[in-house]
């Protein structure tokens, strides 16, 4: 549906446009904080907030996470894309129109190729989802690229915190998929 893509696109620019040309950088390991509301247009024939729409957001954390380090313009030096390889949500409680909420996030740890991101989700000071994304970063030609080939090109020496459990056990279950 049109509207629903121009909702979307929308956001996207909101979000985007100020983040890739405000020219403030922000460090790797920052929180990076959107502040949205949930519109007519989000809900599903339940009256809250679809479920896919939560995923849409996410997306646009990361992106707004890659802008706002400059990541980005590494990324596009050389080609480089991340792909989110899996994703997992936990829904705490409902969002409704026109509620106002706040989508925290930050990068928790990285190995190899992949990087792990946890988003959270706010309204009144009180979580009602949070997800755990794992992406992984492919060249132009699918060649192997790896996140200290990122802190490389962007000038950057860091090791990765301690990965938690159940991000490991999402990283080995991408390892064993063919």
């Amino acid at each position: 549906d049109a509207r629903l893509i121009m909702n979307l696109f929308f956001r996207f620019l909101r979000i985007f446009l100020p983040a890739y040309f405000s020219g403030k950088r922000t460090a790797p390991l920052d929180v990076h904080v959107i502040k949205s509301a949930v519109w007519i247009g989000d809900h599903d024939p339940m009256g809250h907030m679809t479920n896919s729409r939560y995923a849409s957001f996410t997306d646009l954390g990361m992106l707004n996470y890659i802008a706002r380090t400059g990541f980005l313009k590494v990324f596009r030096q050389h080609g480089w894309t991340p792909i989110i390889q899996s994703e997992a949500i936990s829904f705490h409680r409902m969002m409704r129109f026109p509620q106002k909420f706040e989508l925290h996030t930050r990068p928790v740890g990285w190995e190899g190729s992949y990087i792990l991101f946890e988003h959270t989700f706010l309204s009144k000071g009180r979580t009602v989802a949070e997800s755990r994304m794992v992406a992984r970063l492919v060249g132009r030609k699918k060649e192997r690229v790896t996140i200290d080939m990122v802190f490389d090109g962007y000038g950057l020496h860091m090791d990765s915190p301690e990965i938690s459990p159940a991000f490991r056990a999402m990283l080995d279950d991408l390892k064993t998929r063919p």
